[in-house]
């Protein structure tokens, strides 16, 4: 029998111990990898989607990570709050007097013509019912000059009502949807929206405290333009209703790309 020598035993082994450790090494890359995968869930139809968030806008994140600018006319300011869950919350106060007070958002995010997104987000709201704002929030066209909308999306309230309103190329405003305003309290809303300059192709659904609403026109979408000029950006605050003071909580502002992550 022919006898194998020490030294050469010791790096046969050597070699097979390295091997393995790299096969157990690549093995435990690739879980690693898979885990970092978005698993995928089945949406309400029954379809396979991957859940996905375009923005988070969390007070958690910080101004400088939410925020493009922050609009104020008049003494008002923009600061964060905990509600009384512990949740970092944005904090939109206006005083009487001022005109606006206004986070515009998406920092590092921009639709683009044919997305189709959700924007979702949580309101708590303290002024008198009866006060006029032009808008809680606004999908906002930019830049201003040569705009045709100036505004596509805008929630205000009027004559103690919360109202969504759209705007055409014209600049003339119809009421979609409207209910009794809800002071004092959390109220959730998520917008679909498909975005796009062409009327017959996009539109905007729309839920209230988690529920789907039916919109004027007897059906739950709306077909209409939904993208002016160059972009639209995402405002939330308070905006008019210089009469008297009005502060707007807000929190878990999402934008994605299904129901599910933007209404949180």
């Amino acid at each position: 029998m022919k006898k194998i020598k020490p030294v050469m035993l010791a790096l046969t082994c050597a070699a097979v111990l390295q091997f393995g450790c790299k096969k157990q090494t690549t093995i435990e890359s690739a879980d690693n990898q898979l885990e970092n995968i978005e698993k995928p869930v089945k949406s309400a139809s029954g379809g396979i989607q991957i859940m996905s968030v375009l923005f988070n806008g969390d007070a958690s994140n910080g101004s400088a990570n939410v925020w493009k600018d922050i609009n104020i006319e008049g003494t008002g300011t923009v600061t964060t709050v905990n509600d009384e869950t512990g949740t970092l919350t944005w904090k939109f106060l206006k005083p009487a007097d001022s005109h606006r007070t206004e986070g515009h958002g998406a920092k590092n995010y921009e639709a683009q013509d044919g997305d189709e997104i959700y924007i979702g987000w949580t309101s708590k709201i303290y002024m008198p019912t009866t006060l006029k704002t032009d808008a809680i929030f606004q999908w906002k066209s930019y830049p201003t000059a040569g705009s045709l909308q100036n505004h596509p999306l805008m929630l205000r309230t009027k004559s103690g009502n919360l109202e969504l309103q759209h705007f055409d190329d014209n600049h003339v405003a119809t009421v979609p949807w409207s209910t009794p305003l809800s002071v004092n309290t959390w109220l959730k809303f998520v917008i679909r929206m498909k975005v796009s300059r062409d009327p017959a192709i996009g539109y905007i659904e729309f839920w209230y405290n988690g529920v789907k609403q039916t919109l004027s026109n007897g059906s739950q979408r709306l077909y209409c333009r939904t993208l002016d000029v160059d972009y639209c950006d995402p405002k939330w605050g308070v905006y008019g209703g210089d009469a008297s003071q009005a502060t707007h909580f807000v929190k878990k502002i999402r934008i994605a790309n299904t129901y599910a992550d933007a209404a949180q």
